[in-house]
């Protein structure tokens, strides 16, 4: 007998606060935004409690109960383990006990389930938000964590680490020449020029799982060494390679989020833009001399491989002081392998300027912080150079950009 009246208890709570739940939110914000009482209650207590009402000659105490009993329902609501029906068996009882003290007053059965279902559904909501609020939260965790590892990693040119470059605006070109310039869009870009290990797993990988789409060579530099910046390629096998790591990142391989930490699969990689590129070695507006590092030639050798220093052959990446900006390093901007850009140019047009430039003037490609045959002249950060159609050298390279698709 009183199983069967708890059965019918719980199928009237759960169907009527299933019906309350479609009004009982904004119910919510409006006992939020218009109560003085400290529990999202008092609107709603308001509206149950009206003179007319025969719930009126229910005391605080009484109140705060069935509250009480109806945030303990809405916390074992859906779960059926022992312990969850031993409360509920629990919260049937005293339910009743609460009944048998009003019934006397005027207060019937079905008027006291209906503030226990309006109740339990506030109860329910807020629970729900709660829980919602810790899974965001639990994801900023996650986030955060992920986030010092990748900071953590060193960059040793066995993986292609990314840092987050904001928009902003900044001088470009030559000291005394300079063109006010907008970057409008935040960025990642590599932290090291593109290294051999990396160039040959992503060819590898485009070779063997794109049905033969791509056919790059493996080991295309002349000065072999892993950590070593990938040279000798064409700025047509540079744009093959992206090519086909950008359809790998569509298709969601596994292999790439080792290889490039924090990547997420439709993740777009490209050339950086010379704006770009040069917003980043001005470390965004910062530094508007010759050099990221000031005017003074003779610091040049501590962060650059050029003519001077370099015994006339690419070094291994982040061997040299770093560019430092908000804490990211970055690493041979400057020297090593001059950097292919996006940008094509014929040697003779001026800067644009404006907002997200690219050059389209010509057929030959900008490069940019030259290599090691270079000289001082040739590595301030204004300074721009040109590839010819179809050049292939021992001195260039590039650098990857990412942005989230």
């Amino acid at each position: 007998m009183y199983k069967r009246q708890q059965t019918t208890f719980w199928q009237q709570i759960y169907f009527r606060a299933f019906i309350s739940v479609l009004f009982m939110g904004t119910l919510f914000y409006f006992s939020n935004a218009f109560s003085s009482s400290p529990k999202p209650y008092g609107f709603l207590c308001k509206s149950y409690f009206s003179e007319n009402s025969p719930l009126k000659v229910m005391t605080n105490s009484e109140i705060q109960n069935l509250q009480t009993l109806a945030s303990q329902h809405a916390s074992v609501a859906h779960k059926t383990d022992p312990q969850s029906v031993s409360v509920k068996e629990h919260i049937s009882s005293e339910f009743d006990k609460l009944h048998d003290q009003l019934k006397s007053r005027g207060v019937s059965r079905k008027d006291l389930e209906k503030l226990y279902v309006a109740f339990y559904s506030v109860a329910r909501q807020e629970k729900q938000r709660h829980a919602e609020e810790e899974a965001r939260e639990e994801v900023r965790r996650n986030e955060l964590l992920e986030q010092q590892r990748l900071e953590s990693l060193p960059p040793d040119g066995r993986k292609a680490i990314f840092h987050r470059i904001e928009p902003g605006t900044f001088m470009m070109g030559e000291v005394g020449a300079q063109i006010e310039t907008t970057i409008s869009k935040a960025f990642d870009l590599m932290a090291t020029l593109t290294t051999q290990i990396i160039w040959r797993q992503i060819a590898m990988l485009a070779n063997s799982k794109l049905n033969g789409k791509y056919k790059i060579k493996i080991d295309p530099s002349r000065f072999k060494g892993d950590t070593r910046p990938v040279e000798e390629v064409y700025a047509e096998d540079i744009q093959t390679w992206i090519d086909a790591l950008n359809e790998l990142s569509q298709a969601g391989e596994p292999a790439l989020a080792e290889l490039i930490p924090g990547h997420k699969q439709g993740d777009v990689y490209s050339l950086p833009t010379e704006a770009q590129w040069e917003f980043v070695i001005r470390g965004r507006g910062q530094y508007n001399d010759v050099y990221h590092f000031g005017n003074d030639e003779a610091q040049l050798y501590e962060y650059a491989w050029s003519q001077r220093n370099s015994g006339r052959e690419t070094h291994p990446v982040a061997q040299k002081k770093p560019l430092v900006i908000n804490g990211k390093e970055f690493f041979d901007m400057l020297g090593n392998v001059s950097e292919l850009m996006a940008d094509s140019w014929d040697a003779k047009s001026p800067l644009p300027g404006g907002v997200d430039p690219i050059g389209t003037e010509g057929f030959e490609r900008v490069l940019r912080g030259s290599g090691w045959s270079s000289g001082a002249r040739g590595q301030r950060s204004g300074y721009r150079n040109i590839a010819a159609p179809g050049e292939l050298s021992c001195s260039m390279g590039f650098r990857l950009l990412r942005t989230s698709n």
